[in-house]
């Protein structure tokens, strides 16, 4: 099992993201007490993205400059900073002070699971789209 990078709440991934959802994303984030489409919006191409207040992302505590909701997380959150280039190379989002902490095993495997969770928000966009 290898150690997971460890945040240190630099508050730049938060910042005019535009975070993918998946339907358990946000019947996760609905179970913890928001609203449905409080948080997010649908863009034209079917994908729930959350939104942005003053420019950053609706769940970030300017306050205490974390996720309010870190252990609900959208699992695309939980992923970051792996990410996927146009071309499908996994890499590491260079903006992520930390990202150089992680080990290659840990890229793999979110990799893997970015993967998966792509294919399950563009087949559930898919459904959304469908008359």
């Amino acid at each position: 099992m290898f150690r997971s990078m460890r945040c240190t709440h630099c508050t730049k991934c938060c910042q005019g993201t535009r975070m993918e959802l998946c339907q358990a994303d946000i019947a996760r984030l609905v179970r913890r007490g928001h609203a449905e489409g409080s948080f997010y919006e649908v863009s034209e191409d079917g994908i729930p993205r959350l939104i942005n207040e003053q420019g950053y992302c609706v769940l970030f505590d300017r306050g205490r400059k974390r996720c309010s909701e870190y252990a609900a997380r959208p699992l695309g959150c939980s992923i970051y900073p792996v990410n996927l280039t146009e071309d499908g190379e996994v890499v590491v989002d260079a903006l992520c002070p930390e990202g150089n902490s992680l080990g290659g095993e840990e890229i793999s495997e979110k990799g893997k699971r970015l993967r998966r969770l792509l294919d399950t928000i563009d087949a559930e966009a898919g459904k959304r789209l469908r008359p």
